[in-house]
Parts: C-alpha cells; structure tokens; sequence
C-alpha cells in the first residue's frame, strides 16, 4: 500500500464522474428551465447552447494547462450555472419581445446584451488577484472564471441571438397584427360595456357634439349682427355730433 494509491484511484474515477455529473447537471438545468420557460423549443436551444459553452470550456481549460482532476471536476459542475444564466436572460427577452423573429432578437439584444456584458466582466474583475496567487486551486478557479465569462458572454451575445432571429419560437402572440386586432377588440368590447351600462354615453355625446356643429353658426351670424348694430350706432353719434357742430358754426 502507499499513499499515492488514492491519487491513482481518483485520476481512474475522475472523467466518469465528471461526465456523469455533467449528465445530471444538465437534467436539472433542463426540468429548471421548462418550468421558468415553458416552451419546450426554447429550452432545447437552451440546453444545447449550454452544451456548446461546457465543450468550449473543457477545451480552453486544456489550452490553458489545466489537468484532469477533482478540482476541474468541482469548477466544471459550477460552471453550468454560470453558463444557463446568460441563455436563459436572452431566451426570456426573446419571448417576451413583440414582432417578428429578428426585431424580437434585436430588442433582447437591447434589453439584456448590456447586463450580461456588465455581469460578466464585474466576475472577471473580481478574481483577478487570484491569477497572482501561487495555489494550484486558486489559479485554475480563475482561469476557470476567466474562460466560462468570455465564453458565455460570446455565446449569449452572438450566437443565441442569431439562431433565436432564424429557428426562434414564433408564437401568434408575438406578431404585431394580432395585437392591434386584440386592441382594437378590447376596445370595442369596452365601448359596448359603457353604452350597455351607462345608457348610450356615446350616443349622447355624438348628439351634443352635432348641437354644438348646429349652434355655432348660429352664434357667428349673432355676432355679425351685434358687429352691425354698434358700428351703426358709432355712424350715428359721429353724424350728430357733425350737424351740432355745423349749428354752432
């Protein structure tokens, strides 16, 4: 027996665990997911965006130096919650969007794409010392932070967008059309509530908007008239007091 035996028994266990693990992980984040989103389209683009940032992830980790070990098993395992976090934002703004695919990719692009960018690089700047530090732990925690960052911002930016605008769910909520047809149906429907329930509101205020139409020119013609009548009485008082002026002279 000798102490290094336990190392031997964990490089012989550590990749099947790892992808067991990595199995599980992805199970969870998908029954996770389909209940926040419910659209069994979306979660799959999801999940399988999620995939692509874990690959590109254990491919960095090797460009970087880092072995296989216990310790890249554990930062792997976090990582997944790292990278659904930046789909998820920007499947939810999609959805949520009204027009067609492109213009809803857009809009979560203008919705989210500045959060995520903040989101991420406020977690690079908070482990840069630790690239400083000496610990194997530490240093391949940060290059595991460093790489999961830049990773999935670059997928949640630039390659979710772009697949969302071209195999994105597309649901008769999300087009322009339909909506003003249920504006335009609510406000019918309120229009009819309020001529049912208050008693022709909007009959009456028709009629008194033509009594006012009718009365206007009623009043216009008075005014002329009033016009009329005071500058006929001006006439009158210059011609007196012309004549009186005339008697005294």
């Amino acid at each position: 027996y000798s102490n290094l035996f336990k190392y031997y028994e964990q490089m012989y266990e550590v990749i099947p665990n790892i992808i067991q693990t990595f199995i599980i992980a992805i199970e969870a984040m998908y029954i996770a997911t389909l209940i926040i989103i419910p659209d069994l389209k979306s979660v799959i683009i999801i999940i399988s965006t999620m995939c692509m940032i874990l690959i590109s992830l254990v491919a960095t980790l090797h460009v970087w130096g880092i072995q296989v070990s216990s310790v890249m098993m554990i930062e792997l395992i976090m990582s997944v919650g790292f990278c659904s976090d930046f789909c998820v934002h920007i499947v939810h703004a999609f959805l949520t969007s009204i027009g067609t695919r492109k213009e809803r990719a857009q809009q979560a692009l203008i919705n989210m794409g500045m959060p995520i960018l903040c989101a991420s690089l406020s977690s690079i700047i908070g482990v840069l010392f630790l690239g400083l530090a000496h610990s194997y732990l530490f240093r391949t925690f940060f290059k595991t932070i460093i790489s999961i960052m830049t990773l999935g911002t670059i997928h949640a930016l630039i390659f979710l967008p772009v697949i969302l605008s071209l195999i994105g769910s597309n649901w008769s909520s999300h087009r322009k059309d339909n909506i003003e047809q249920n504006n335009s149906l609510q406000m019918t429907t309120s229009i009819n509530k309020d001529s049912q329930g208050n008693g022709y509101i909007i009959e009456e205020d028709i009629t008194k908007k033509h009594e006012n139409l009718q009365r206007k020119p009623n009043t216009i013609e008075e005014e002329e008239d009033d016009q009329l009548i005071s500058t006929t009485q001006r006439v009158e008082t210059i011609n007196n007091n012309l004549t009186n002026l005339n008697m005294y002279t």
